[in-house]
């Protein structure tokens, strides 16, 4: 794996999650979402692509783009500025002035820029299509900071402003310590910078802009009006999801399951600012992919996709199989494990120059819809519901160092298999989650050794309790047998 150097830029839908929820009371299904993500996604990797870049992935509303820089190519950065600024025009005045969503919400956008070193890699678990993915600090501090990024604004690292020429670097301010407090300590770099798409070129410059994105309106057009909403169909899940053939325009399923968010913490910041350490920390990433891709396909999980140094899985039950939330935390339980273990692995403590890497799990359960979206060729997969965002939430805002977080609805789920059919895995995991103050979550920080002690612990108990059982039975009636023909005053 050649390392290779570009630029990489995260566009998000930065009110998807809202949308969602209000679209929820309208449409259970939430067809019309689906229907504006597919347009969406068709208009933005048309644009993209006649700009020369090339689109990674879209991991839910988030688009990760890459512009690949080498001696042969001609580097043109006011031309990726460009681009960029054309993703949010795109939004603002084509898409969400499509008639057919008229009366909907307006999607807002905001992004993230960074220049660096990164490798391609494919990520093959021998069981699902092979996923690309790039592994780098350059695509990391991107997605970063454009989650920090308010509405139609763009943030920056100081190595992408080093890049561009003093006429639009004079275009950017520098971002306030206030500013970059939430994600200052996640990324190796200290200064960034701002600047609200409107303001990087003058007026000729945006209308030309505007107007070089003409056929890539009608072509949204064409996508928003060839299908109806009411015509989006669902199937049932009988057997272990799969997302293959899966399109908005043909098959989509719906089914109870469980979703799981597994992220690795403090990744982005082991990336040296000049990029020296990337050879070692790509073979962290290996390791680490080869781990999630093969907990979730031993426990029976559907892998959704990575994103960066995170996977999101899906599971459900099927004929053959054990319980999917046992399933799916049994898979949490194995994660921390193996990803602690990997700190006691002399490859890996000799590649992280002997620092630490931890795990932080969210795993919800709920209806979901999977389906896959995009231009043919450019799909990917994508699920909604209402189980992501809390796994999601889970992950991302309350669990810390290798910890395993849940939701109310599974914990809750949980207490009563536990509390009504007193099965040992169910009764095992009422006693391993423990409350976090005020927030609705559930926290443990297990691994698969000490859920598998606790479960023989309860089964033990259980089936001594049985013996005990059967025994006083078993003495009762003989006790009864004895006594026949016997009068109180004897023989």
């Amino acid at each position: 794996m050649d390392k290779i150097k570009g630029v990489h830029i995260y566009v998000n839908i930065k009110n998807l999650i809202k949308i969602i929820k209000e679209e929820e009371g309208y449409d259970d299904d939430l067809k019309r979402t689906l229907h504006r993500l597919q347009t969406y996604f068709v208009g933005h990797t048309k644009l993209i692509k006649k700009y020369g870049g090339k689109i990674e992935k879209y991991a839910g509303g988030r688009s990760h783009i890459i512009f690949e820089i080498n001696e042969d190519s001609d580097i043109d950065y006011e031309k990726m500025l460009k681009a960029v600024v054309s993703c949010f025009i795109y939004n603002n005045k084509i898409f969400n002035n499509l008639s057919k969503y008229s009366s909907y919400s307006k999607f807002s956008v905001h992004a993230g820029i960074d220049y660096g070193q990164y490798v391609e890699y494919e990520i093959d678990d021998s069981i699902n299509d092979t996923e690309y993915t790039t592994i780098g600090g350059v695509a990391n501090n991107s997605a970063k900071i454009q989650s920090y990024a308010p509405k139609d604004y763009i943030y920056v690292t100081q190595k992408f402003i080093n890049q561009l020429p003093s006429d639009l670097q004079e275009k950017f301010d520098e971002l306030t310590d206030e500013e970059k407090e939430e994600f200052n300590q996640k990324i190796r770099s200290k200064r960034f910078y701002k600047v609200h798409y409107k303001d990087l070129f003058d007026e000729d410059t945006m209308n030309e802009i505007e107007n070089y994105l003409e056929d890539v309106k009608e072509r949204v057009e064409e996508e928003a009006n060839g299908l109806n909403i009411k015509d989006i169909k669902f199937e049932d899940v009988n057997k272990k999801l799969s997302f293959n053939n899966l399109s908005l325009k043909g098959r989509n399923k719906r089914f109870e399951g469980g979703v799981i968010c597994a992220d690795i913490r403090g990744f982005t910041k082991l990336f040296n600012v000049d990029d020296q350490n990337l050879d070692d920390l790509k073979e962290v990433m290996k390791e680490i992919y080869d781990i999630m891709g093969n907990v979730i396909n031993d426990t029976e999980g559907t892998k959704v996709q990575y994103q960066g140094d995170r996977i999101v899985a899906v599971y459900n039950d099927f004929n053959g199989s054990e319980d999917f939330i046992v399933r799916m935390l049994k898979a949490a339980f194995t994660l921390n494990s193996k990803v602690q273990d990997l700190n006691e692995n002399w490859y890996i403590k000799q590649k992280l120059n002997n620092k630490k890497i931890s795990i932080g799990i969210g795993c919800a359960i709920g209806k979901i819809i999977a389906t896959r979206l995009g231009l043919k060729g450019n799909k990917d997969n994508i699920i909604l519901s209402d189980a992501y965002k809390k796994a999601n939430k889970g992950e991302d805002n309350h669990a810390e160092s290798n910890e395993i977080v849940i939701c109310k609805q599974l914990k809750d789920e949980i207490d009563n298999i536990a509390d009504e059919k007193e099965i040992p895995e169910y009764m095992a995991l009422q006693e391993l989650f423990s409350a976090i103050s005020t927030t609705g979550y559930y926290k443990t920080d297990a691994t698969i050794e000490k859920f598998e002690e606790l479960v023989s612990q309860k089964r033990e108990l259980q089936n001594r309790s049985e013996t005990i059982l059967k025994a006083d039975i078993l003495k009762n009636k003989q006790g009864r047998i004895a006594n026949v023909n016997l009068y109180p005053w004897g023989m």
